[in-house]
């Protein structure tokens, strides 16, 4: 993989980047280092739509860090970050910037390490985000009832909501 010495050169092209609109990364040895590289590129792109980072060594502070991209970045819609190791204080992270990010309609965070209140953070962002139209959250296995019930409870009533546990 081109882990995070390549996610940081490819961080450093997308800032210049006017074409690009979809970034699959998946399976490439990325960190939290390649992961901040790349969050620091989100935060000034105007065009890529997709970003696909599955499979990669992303833990907390790299979810944080794409977080905080997701607070002011006005075009990404789909982001994917399946299988990185992501526990509650990434979750957290994302579950901030959800409250205030106005176009992100598709999060996948299938077989991460988010518990309990990784999940409650995201049905708190849930409840006030008009714009997610769907999260998957399957293979949690930190996940329990009380997780499952607070995110169900958040998505109650959304026409076309999907989600995935």
């Amino acid at each position: 993989g081109i882990g995070d010495e390549g996610a940081a050169a490819i961080g450093e092209a997308l800032r210049g980047n006017e074409v690009l609109t979809e970034l699959r990364l998946d399976v490439n040895g990325i960190g939290d280092e390649g992961a901040k590289a790349l969050a620091s590129a989100l935060r000034v792109n105007g065009v890529l739509t997709t970003l696909d980072l599955t499979g990669n060594n992303i833990r907390d502070e790299g979810a944080a860090a794409i977080a905080e991209a997701l607070r002011g970045n006005e075009v990404l819609t789909d982001l994917n970050l399946w299988g990185n190791g992501i526990g509650d204080e990434g979750a957290k992270a994302i579950g901030e910037a959800l409250a205030v990010n106005g176009v992100l309609t598709n999060l996948v965070l299938w077989e991460n390490n988010i518990g309990d209140e990784g999940a409650k953070a995201l049905a708190s962002a849930l409840r006030v985000n008009g714009v997610l139209k769907s999260i998957d959250l399957s293979y949690n296995d930190g996940l329990g009832d009380e997780g499952k019930g607070v995110i169900r409870d958040a998505v109650s009533g959304r026409e076309g909501f999907e989600l995935e546990m």
